[in-house]
Parts: structure tokens; C-alpha cells; sequence
């Protein structure tokens, strides 16, 4: 609390009533429940009270979120203070007890051990960082783009832990990649959307809603198709969608168009100007439509020097 002593009371509260309103709407933008202020800092819980299957994944976005709003409030802070402003985060996965505590107004909560090894993440996380334990690498691991394990000495603890740093956040869909074992059953299925296939590579095309509970093997049975199609050298673009991403106008046409652009993972002035050389006879027009779908506006200044692009050799 160094910052305490340099600005004074009252401007200290300035800026943590500030920061606190910029943190809470990130949590609460993906599903999260702000549970206690502790005077220089939050804890928040994710799934909990509302389960959320992918909670690690939101707790880990929305870090990275309340880590850029620091930022932005610390242009502010060293312009007017001269100080520098920055947050540590830690978090951490696992079973704890959460409600309402006693009968007084304290508000939701979360109560155990593993809420002490969310604090000790934050504790050694380095300045403008995010900490990770073990539990929660492991939770968000082909989801997140972590750092190397490293072994940090927590209080409390008698030897050094594993955590690793939270880097970022890719578009690279969990199960994507991962080795299948053959597909048992499941032949009336297959058979049914085999015959829509061969009619869309005949000319005529179709839309395919595959309906089920959790777990009965929805996202299976697309893989089985899309590599079905790639047998029959037919290009396959796949796009997922994000509970946490409901709001998000044309959210899943976005991740679409970018996998069908080819820049999946490039930020987004460096996809607009390598959609704009990969679509030189486009119009202004259709090139401003196309824009639409990725949200980001038209560069006007240089693109960048060196774009990845795909070269053909010949």
C-alpha cells in the first residue's frame, strides 16, 4: 500500500472505487460473483452460485480483463499522481464451501483451503501478472497460453509449489487436435448426415442441428463429419461458440469468417490488413461488410511490416 501514502486517503479511495467498478463489470461480464473486497483488492468466485462447466476458462479471461482495465486506469493515475498503478492475480480451482455467511449482511461468499491458495497465487504473481495453480493450468490447459511450470514458495507451505503465468487466451477450441478412438454406434446418424454430405458436394447445400443431452456425443459426431468431408477433399472450417460470449453480436460468424480468412489468432489490425491483401477485388462496400463480422474497424494507418501470409510455390 505504498500508493496509500503518496496520494492520501481520500484520493486513495478515488482510485480504488474506480477500479473496483471496472473490475466488477468484468467479472460479472463473464459469470462471475464479486464475494469480498478486502480493502486493496477482491476475490471472486466462478461457478458458483450459477455452475458454469467452463469456469476456469472465464476466471482466466476475466483476469486478463481486470489486468487491461488496470492499465488503462493507471494512464490516468501516473499522468495526474506520477505514481505507477499495478495489480496482481492469482487463481486457483477447486472445492470450497460457498453461500451466504451468518446472518448479518456479509454476503455471498467462499470459505476454504483453496480460497488460502488463490491468495497465495496472488501473492507471488509479478506485477501486471496472473498466476495460475496447478489445479486451474490444468483445467485451462489447450484453452490458455501459459508459461513454463515454475515452483514458488508459498506461506504455509513447507516446499515450493507449481504455477505457472497466465500469457493469454487462444481461439484454439479444446478439442480440437486430440486423438480419437473409433466411433462405436451411432451408424443410423452418420448414414443420415453421410447422404446430406454427398448432396452438399453435388451442389446442394444444408444446414445440420444436432440436438442432444450433455455428454451423448454431439461434438463427436461433428468431428466424425468434418473428417469425413476432408476424405473427400472437401475444405472444413470450424467455428465454436462460448457460453460467456451470448451477448456478443455475430460472435460465432466472426470466429467463422476469420477461420475461413485463414487469420485465426492474429489481432485484429494485423487480420484486417491480411484480409484486405487476400481479398484484392473487393469493393470498398462488400469490404466494409466484411469488416462488420470481426469488429474491427478499417485500419487508416500502415499495416504492419511483416504479416504472416501463405505463399504458394510454383
Amino acid at each position: 500500500m505504498d500508493i496509500a501514502a503518496a496520494v492520501g486517503a481520500e484520493r486513495l479511495r478515488e482510485i480504488m472505487s474506480e477500479l473496483l467498478d471496472r473490475s466488477t463489470a468484468v467479472v460479472k461480464r463473464y459469470g462471475g460473483t464479486l464475494s469480498q473486497f478486502t480493502g486493496d483488492g477482491i476475490m471472486a468466485v466462478f461457478g458458483a452460485p450459477i455452475t458454469l462447466e467452463d469456469h476456469a476458462v472465464r476466471a482466466c479471461l476475466a483476469a486478463l480483463g481486470v489486468q487491461e482495465e488496470a492499465k488503462r486506469l493507471a494512464v490516468g493515475v501516473q499522468e495526474r499522481d506520477g505514481l505507477d498503478l499495478w495489480l496482481r492475480v492469482g487463481l486457483n480451482s477447486g472445492r470450497v464451501i460457498a453461500g451466504e455467511i451468518g446472518s448479518g449482511p456479509f454476503g455471498y461468499t467462499a470459505v476454504g483451503g483453496q480460497v488460502g491458495m488463490a491468495q497465495r497465487m496472488e501473492s507471488v504473481a509479478p506485477p501486471g501478472g496472473v498466476m495460475l495453480s496447478a489445479s486451474t493450468a490444468r483445467l485451462v490447459d489447450g484453452a490458455a497460453a501459459l508459461g513454463e511450470a515454475e515452483l514458488v514458495q508459498i506461506k504455509g507451505a513447507d516446499e515450493p509449489v507449481p504455477a505457472h503465468r497466465l500469457l493469454g487466451m487462444g481461439d484454439r477450441h479444446r478439442g480440437v487436435g486430440r486423438v480419437e478412438s473409433n466411433l462405436v454406434g451411432r451408424r443410423w446418424e452418420m448414414s443420415a448426415v453421410e447422404g446430406l454430405l454427398q448432396r452438399a458436394v453435388d451442389g446442394h447445400g444444408a444446414v445440420v442441428g444436432v440436438v442432444g443431452l450433455p455428454g451423448i456425443g454431439k461434438s463427436r459426431l461433428v468431428r466424425e463429419v468434418a473428417a469425413m468431408a476432408r476424405d473427400r477433399d472437401v475444405e472444413v472450417f470450424t467455428a465454436f461458440c462460448e457460453s460467456h460470449t451470448s451477448q456478443v453480436p455475430f460472435h460465432a460468424v466472426a470466429r467463422l469468417v476469420r477461420a475461413a480468412t485463414g487469420v485465426e489468432g492474429l489481432d485484429a489490425v494485423t487480420a484486417a490488413c491480411r484480409s484486405a491483401l487476400g481479398f484484392p477485388t473487393q469493393t470498398p462496400r462488400t469490404w466494409r461488410s466484411s469488416m462488420t463480422y470481426w469488429a474491427s474497424p478499417i485500419p487508416r494507418f500502415p499495416c504492419p511490416e511483416s504479416i504472416p501470409m501463405p505463399v504458394d510455390g510454383g
